[in-house]
């Protein structure tokens, strides 16, 4: 597992900055979509990603300037869906509604919802068209029968699991086979099952890749001059692969296998091949001087990390399985790793598990993720791995060694340490690292297989013993380091000519994991001590404890007589009086012999956990009875990952938890909270509870006192969506963010009040999306208003229509038909097992105008959800169970005529966000007033008539780095709409505007309330442009002589504050950097990284795009700038000097302007741009024959723009540009666009 070089700094930087990119689209909230559903941009496109999850719900993570970001969190149809959003630390976790009960329950692992993971791992849908899965079976399933929608690539028996391949297109199939039998458990117990025999299901996560002085150092030489080079002895490595015509490999190698899916054995990546030769390379290319540690043994080769050097879980558990049990491994080095675990996941059990079964000893990494403590990563977390850390050639550790102890109980770990920093081993010749025969790397990568190496040399010296035998030995005959610090370097660096020459050996190590209540102040802990000589050997023993309390650790006897060939015992005494509560410590017990020499050590460890409190939840429904459902806890005095926890279907759940201070919430449904069938979301509160010492507290979660959350505004309105943001903060320790998606089945939001918290800050925000009623039917006074219009279901034009209504039944074709619906609504009663979109055809076929779902159900219905191609000529919405069954009754005596009111597009929306503090009040309804509110009128002028979406994301100031969105809304393509969004308390606004091959982001905006503004969306012209805010935001940037031109955008319209990028695989565009007139780089894309030469002259960067095959406007651009060299420092960052024009040119929606209109242009540089001067100089020149000629255009200086008048000829029908500004530093910026409008 080698650490990130320091070398090569440009592309770290440049991958920083993309993985800065992508952790900031995981910081955040997420919104709800409306019904219509809207464009969706490419997937991986810029810094965006999609993330199809196991139920089948889609999260889609977007950057946002100033490194803002935002989560979108959508059904497989688009739809809008129920999900918490969790952020605790740098993890982002997305839990929809479906899933919380199964993680819960334990029956789903939480990694299949860690959004920051998933991504990292490269399991975003851009990159896999499938999600891998590990399937753990219970004992007695059939294991080889994969669920729908998934195929089993093979079987993990060590751990009674199988890998599995989920298709994302079928994962709503998967989801409903896997919970299909829950539905009878979560009504009798509350308490969910999975189908088909499941015990779990788990993420396929990653695990990554982790030599003549460093065999020296370890005493191999004197090991191989009495004659053992580890002849007879099988050892496996598990790796990227070998180079098996590698002069120092051939043969050497027994078998090779490869586990990555259509990769060969070949090593292109070069670690295994290193890692090999560390073990049992011979030195042919060198002459016999660079040998391994053992080169007489014979190697079994398992490939499970690819020619990128990352694998699955479920390569690497089939590789130990075949390692362990087919190739008979004595010895299975694996130099890999994930992330840090407490043992217990499933990479760590397979070594437990196999190790126990054959007596294969494992040499695994420990990571190199330090030097944090509890950073030792799986499966070097396992108690039966000999985890590995790394030392220099002085036997230093390394800084990068990832340290003890394990995360959760504080066992041992690491267990020994070897030479891991500028080991040079074999290079393979399939890989493009390096050069010649040999490389230098560095890592506890390398330092692994020095010790597999030497733990061969001990067994074939002892064929007869276990791993754990080995293990032991190589441990307690280590070079013991003067400063006793295990959890750096374990027992001490491995001695291979010591454990070989030994004959007296110990345990290894012991540790003590003491849990809560302890009935005994003193506890004893047994050292074994093996003698394979032929005399008895007195022992002396001595305690080194320089970090522990005085007395914690002492030695019953300081004198033990190991037997000839025999085994004695000797005991260390716990005295837990001496160490406080949640606390753990070490100490070493050295042996000496009789004269004084060390012959043996031993790591004690002990973790005394803390007292325990009884925390008892009571959730109690409206009517005083048990309330099922799930509790999100988080210990907010603590730097721990918020637990689900399932309440079953007495209402209760009993925790024992450490003192401190929790926070607490539980969401549930609620009947029939506005009349009949309706459903109302209930959010039960409890934000403090302190749990002191050993002590017991009951929190009651009572329905009964839920009051109503409501935002009331003059105009009516419809609810297109609502967020709910939870957020609880203790000091400086890692916050807790819930931003819950209400899904839109609710008709109702309700919470308890609190009383305020008297530690660390409190907040409940909800934010409101409210719409001009997309549609309404009323007659005779009564008005149906309980409609919700279908995901990706027509509409009808807006306005009112009077439309005769009539009841069609189940939808059967003879219903349909006796209803007579042409031109009509047909309303029909839905049905589980009703399909919906055959219904709609039928209904369309026989003329109908729209088609009304009454739910059979509670609350509302999306029953388009799951339908993958819905026929959508036909207006569908439903309606309501109580006001449908009303309509239905009426209809009982033939067709009534209704005014259908329809507003397919709004033509005003209300973004409102209203936050308390401190506590939940008991008025829960929130009023805006006039001087609350901003009045925005928006224009929309798409050059073609095509679909707009647009968006507002609010800037919580509860969450920095976030911006959390709202309901993504049809909007007028060519026309206007009124908003009114919050402007009380500095509300801070990013917006958005969509079509179908372009994207449009504002910039960070404020709303002074109680006046009207503007904004114009799409107006000429269009061109690349950057934004103030962030590196994310295009500002390209210089550190040291390296430029970094992150994401330029290809388009911004006329709004300065606007950026945005075309999303269509027909659009090029081309970015380059020069330098003194010679092409440093140049890269398709809007990105480019490249070094500058001190003293190379002049820089220019260059950016080209042809839009033609989308747009009528700006079909070609050209963008260059040049600005002076300038030396800059490595660690100093600077902005570059790049200017951007604006244009302002009075159009029609349509983008065309009279021929005689007045164009100004403005050019300004970033408000940090280094060495950006005034700006001097701007020169227009316009074309009416797209570029083929050009007319230097007159300009007037006024008001900080370039003013001129255009003269276009009658026969002109666009208008091309060519800008060239100039500042007073040397800065200049020529911007040229090919039909930058065109002309009425």
């Amino acid at each position: 597992m080698p650490p990130r070089s320091p070398s090569r700094r440009l592309r770290a930087v440049a991958q920083a900055l993309l993985a800065l990119a992508m952790a900031a689209g995981l910081a955040s909230a997420a919104p709800v979509a409306a019904s219509a559903t809207a464009p969706a941009p490419t997937p991986g496109s810029g810094a965006m990603r999609t993330v199809t999850l196991v139920n089948g719900d889609r999260v889609t993570m977007s950057s946002l300037p100033g490194g803002r970001s935002t989560t979108v969190v959508r059904g497989p149809s688009g739809e809008p869906v129920g999900a918490h959003v969790v952020t605790s630390g740098a993890d982002t976790y997305v839990y929809p509604d479906t899933v919380t009960r199964y993680v819960a329950a334990g029956l789903l692992d939480e990694q299949l919802f860690n959004i920051t993971r998933l991504v990292a791992d490269g399991y975003d849908d851009a990159r896999l068209s499938h999600l891998p899965l590990i399937v753990e079976y219970d004992e007695s399933a059939a294991r080889r029968t994969p669920l729908p929608g998934a195929t089993q690539v093979r079987a993990l028996d060590s751990v009674h699991s199988a890998a599995v391949e989920q298709d994302r297109s079928a994962a709503a199939g998967f989801w409903s086979a896997l919970t299909a039998g829950s539905g009878a458990g979560l009504r009798t117990t509350g308490r969910p099952v999975l189908g088909g025999g499941v015990a779990k299901v788990w993420l396929d996560g990653k695990v990554r890749a982790t030599l003549a002085d460093t065999t020296a150092q370890i005493g191999a030489p004197e090991v191989w001059a009495a004659g053992n080079t580890g002849a007879g002895v099988a050892v496996a490595v598990l790796d990227s692969g070998v180079d098996q015509t590698h002069p120092d490999l051939v043969g050497q190698i027994a078998q090779a296998q490869s586990f990555v899916p259509g990769e060969e054995v070949a090593d292109r990546h070069g670690h295994g091949t290193h890692v090999a030769s560390t073990i049992a390379g011979t030195g042919a290319a060198s002459q016999g001087r660079e040998r391994g540690v053992a080169p007489g043994v014979r190697l079994h080769i398992g490939k499970v990390l690819s020619d990128a050097g990352e694998g699955q879980d479920s390569w690497v558990i089939a590789g130990m399985e075949w390692a362990a049990r087919q190739q008979h491994a004595k010895v299975i080095n694996m130099s890999l790793g994930g992330e840090p675990t407490d043992g217990t996941d499933l990479k760590s059990r397979a070594v437990n598990e196999l190790s126990a079964e054959t007596g294969a000893l494992f040499t695994i990494a420990a990571g190199n993720s330090g030097p944090d403590l509890e950073t030792v990563g799986t499966p070097g977390a396992a108690d039966a791995a000999l985890t590995v850390a790394a030392v220099d050639s002085q036997d230093r550790v390394a800084f990068f060694s990832s340290g003890g102890p394990r995360r959760g109980d504080k066992a041992l770990k690491p267990d020994i340490s070897a030479p891991g920093v500028d080991v040079l081993a074999a290079r393979s010749q399939q890989s493009d690292m390096g050069e010649g025969p040999y490389l230098t790397m560095s890592g506890t990568s390398m330092a692994s297989p020095h010790v597999a190496g030497a733990a061969a040399l001990l067994a074939a010296v002892h064929p007869d013993w276990t791993g754990q035998q080995l293990k032991d030995a190589l441990m307690s005959t280590s070079r013991a380091p003067q400063r006793l610090e295990p959890y750096r370097d374990g027992s001490g660096r491995v001695d291979a000519a010591g454990a070989v020459a030994a004959t007296l050996f110990a345990t290894g190590s012991d540790f003590a994991a003491l849990t809560w209540p302890h009935q005994q102040s003193k506890v004893d802990r047994t050292i074994t001590y093996t003698n394979t000589g032929d005399s008895p050997v007195t022992l002396s023993l001595s305690l080194r404890a320089p970090t522990a309390p005085a007395g914690l650790f002492t030695l019953a006897d300081d004198r033990v007589t190991v037997p000839a060939r025999g085994t004695a015992e000797a005991t260390v005494q716990l005295d837990l009086d001496r160490i406080a509560d949640d606390n753990y410590a070490y100490a070493a017990v050295d042996a000496a012999g009789p004269d004084g020499t060390r012959l043996a050590h031993t790591l004690v460890g002990m973790n005394r956990q803390g007292q325990r409190a009884d925390l008892s939840f009571q959730a109690r429904d409206r009517d005083g009875k048990g309330l099922s459902g799930v509790i999100l806890l988080k210990d907010i005095t603590r730097n721990t990952i918020p637990q689900l926890h399932v309440v079953d279907a007495s209402g209760r759940l009993d925790l024992r938890l450490p003192p401190g201070v929790y926070s607490a919430s539980m969401y549930t449904e609620l009947l029939d909270t506005d009349g009949a069938y309706t459903l109302g979301l209930g959010m039960l509160y409890a934000p403090e509870i302190v749990l002191a010492g050993d002590s017991s507290r009951t929190v009651v979660l009572d329905a009964r006192k839920l009051k109503r959350v409501g935002a009331v505004v003059k105009a009516d309105t419809a609810r297109a969506a609502v967020r709910v943001d939870f957020s609880r903060t203790y000091g400086e320790l890692d916050p807790l963010f819930d931003n819950y998606l209400v899904d839109s089945r609710y008709h109702s939001i309700w919470a308890t009040p609190t009383e305020p918290v008297r530690q660390g800050t409190f907040g409940l925000g909800f934010r409101w999306g409210l719409v001009e009623p997309p549609l309404t039917l009323s007659a005779h006074g009564e008005r149906y208003d309980d409609l919700l219009v279908q995901t990706r279901s027509g509409s009808l034009p807006d306005g009112s229509t009077a439309l005769e209504v009539v009841y069609a039944g189940d939808g059967s074709a003879a219903a349909v038909a006796a209803a007579r619906v042409r031109g009509r609504v047909a309303v029909v009663r839905h049905a589980p097992q009703l399909d919906v979109d055959a219904v709609a055809r039928t209904v369309a076929a026989a003329g109908g105008k729209l088609m009304l779902l009454v739910n059979d159900g509670y609350g509302r219905l999306d029953a388009w959800r799951d339908v993958e191609n819905p026929n959508p000529a036909l207006p569908v919405a439903s309606i309501g169970r109580g006001q449908g069954e009303r309509l239905i009754a009426r209809l009982g005596r033939g067709p009534v005529r209704h005014t259908v009111t329809s507003h397919p597009v709004a033509g005003y929306v209300y973004d409102l966000v209203h936050r308390y503090r401190k506590a939940v009040p008991a008025d829960l309804t929130y009023r805006p007033q006039p001087r609350d509110l901003a009045r925005v009128d928006v224009d929309y002028r798409n050059p073609t008539p095509g679909a707009v979406f647009a968006t507002r994301y609010d800037v919580s100031p509860e969450q920095p780095g976030s911006a959390l969105s709202g309901p993504m809304l049809a909007a007028p393509a060519q026309g206007r709409r009124t908003d009114w969004v919050s402007a009380d308390h500095g509300n801070q606004w990013f917006e958005q505007a969509s079509e179908v091959q372009l994207t449009l982001m504002s910039d960070l905006l404020t709303y002074p309330p109680g006046k009207p503004h503007e904004v114009t969306w799409f107006a000429p012209v269009g061109r690349p442009t950057l934004l103030t805010e962030g590196i994310l935001s295009g500002t390209p940037t210089q550190l040291g002589n390296d430029v970094m031109i992150w994401n330029l955008p290809s388009w911004g319209d006329a709004d300065p504050r606007h950026m945005g990028q075309v999303w269509n695989a027909e659009i090029d565009q081309t970015t380059s950097l020069h330098q003194g007139g010679v092409l440093i780089v140049e890269n398709p894309g809007s990105s480019v990284y490249g070094q500058l030469t001190p003293g190379g002259g002049r820089v220019r960067v260059t950016t080209r795009t042809d839009q033609q095959a989308v747009s009528p406007y700006s079909t070609r651009t050209e963008t260059a700038w040049e600005f002076p060299y300038a030396e800059a420092t490595a660690e100093e960052a600077r902005r570059l000097p790049l200017m951007s024009v604006y244009y302002a040119v009075d159009t029609d929606l349509a983008g065309r302007a009279d021929r005689h209109a007045a164009l100004t242009v403005t050019a300004t540089h970033h408000p940090d741009a280094y060495r950006a001067g005034k700006v001097r100089t701007v020169r227009l020149e316009v074309s009416y024959d797209d570029g083929r000629t050009w007319h230097r255009t007159a300009v007037t200086q006024r008001d900080g723009g370039w003013r001129a008048a255009l003269d276009a000829p009658r026969s002109a029908q666009f208008v091309s540009v060519r800008v060239t500004a100039a500042d007073t530093t040397g800065n200049t910026v020529t911007q040229t666009v090919v039909r930058a409008f065109g002309l009425r």
